[in-house]
């Protein structure tokens, strides 16, 4: 490599350790350490085909993928884990709504205003129609808009959000549920649960959006709150679901129940690690730590008068701030308003220098 190469990666990694100090609107964690993973970075892994069948492709690392996606199933209560380590939360998403597709055939996509944009743009893939819903103030489904618009539908596949994108709002599955049946629409519910899939488990009182609810399919990032250098996430699906989607590929000798086929086993064992480093009670203390912090971010910025404030677990948002907070601390903002998403990396100190720039603001 070249002196001037060297310099440039040199200097790319200054910059990223700068940048990750003022990293708040976007919700990655960055407070990890895979170093003891590097050396599987040698091998051309890869996680063809299911990950519960072994294929004739064997630098893989399928076995270290069961065990992550047992630990979500776990989590969420499906019981024997269906599904697979996806490229993050878009994939999942649409892996739902291909599954969704597979049951119901092409009937109608549901989903509010505060949607992820993933859901339009897998929708458009899948060729499949769309209603959009209003939302509520705090972002979460309008139930009357809704009941409206499916009322006199057959069947229709819902994508719930369970935190959306700028407030973190959460739509009530078991109500989407009531109304559905009330009206005789044929249903299935994708659980669109990116970020607070790792953070609702572990709040006591949380409300419901698990399989415990006739959800079939989920998908969580990985690369958010659990923290990865690579975009990551799981999809689960039920068995009935997920078989939906199983075709035999000769050349591999498995079943490919997938939608990217080739799939990385890097992060596979970043998940796996994880959870064998953290475990739950370690998951719930990140939670409760993220949670403190952004109630406390939430009452500083309403002491200082920052205006419509508000907070969902650690999402808090507000309006939006100038062009230079916004590019200085990496915040999302969408039309008028701003979120601060709290994560293990951050802190206090950190908190309290956002707040000293926009305090500035105010004058």
């Amino acid at each position: 490599m070249r002196n001037i190469d060297k310099k440039r990666l040199d200097a790319l990694y200054m910059r990223l350790c700068k940048l990750k100090k003022t990293f708040l609107g976007y919700p990655c964690d960055a407070k990890f350490d895979y170093s003891p993973l590097y050396r599987f970075l040698e091998f051309p892994i890869n996680n063809v085909g299911d990950p519960f069948e072994h294929s004739t492709y064997r630098l893989q690392t399928k076995e270290f993928e069961q065990e992550a996606l047992s630990f979500f199933a776990k989590l969420y209560h499906l019981g024997k884990p269906h599904g697979y380590v996806t490229n993050g939360g878009t994939e999942g998403n649409l892996y739902g709504l291909f599954l969704g597709r597979s049951i119901l055939g092409n009937v109608p996509v549901v989903f509010s205003q505060d949607t992820h944009y993933s859901i339009r743009k897998n929708v458009h893939i899948l060729n499949l129609k769309s209603i959009v819903v209003k939302s509520l103030e705090n972002g979460e489904i309008n139930y009357g808009d809704f009941e409206k618009k499916i009322r006199r539908k057959k069947a229709v596949i819902i994508c719930a959000n369970i935190g959306t994108t700028m407030k973190g709002a959460i739509d009530n599955v078991e109500q989407l549920v009531r109304i559905l049946k009330k009206n005789n629409v044929k249903f299935y519910i994708h659980a669109d649960a990116a970020l607070y899939g790792m953070t609702m488990p572990f709040v006591r009182g949380a409300k419901l959006f698990d399989f415990r609810t006739p959800i079939s399919s989920l998908a969580v990032s990985g690369h958010k709150f659990i923290g990865s250098p690579i975009p990551c996430g799981v999809a689960l699906a039920r068995k009935d679901v997920f078989d939906a989607a199983k075709s035999y590929i000769e050349y591999i000798d498995a079943h490919d129940t997938t939608l990217s086929g080739s799939r990385d086993a890097f992060t596979p064992l970043i998940l796996w690690y994880r959870i064998k480093t953290i475990g739950r009670k370690g998951f719930a203390r990140q939670v409760k730590y993220s949670n403190d912090l952004a109630a406390y971010l939430e009452k500083k910025l309403k002491m200082m008068g920052w205006p419509n404030v508000a907070r969902s677990y650690n999402t808090v948002y507000f309006k939006r701030p100038s062009k230079h907070s916004i590019y200085k601390w990496e915040l999302a903002a969408q039309k008028d308003i701003a979120h601060v998403i709290c994560l293990p990396h951050d802190s206090k100190p950190q908190i309290d220098e956002f707040l000293a720039d926009l305090r500035k603001e105010l004058k």
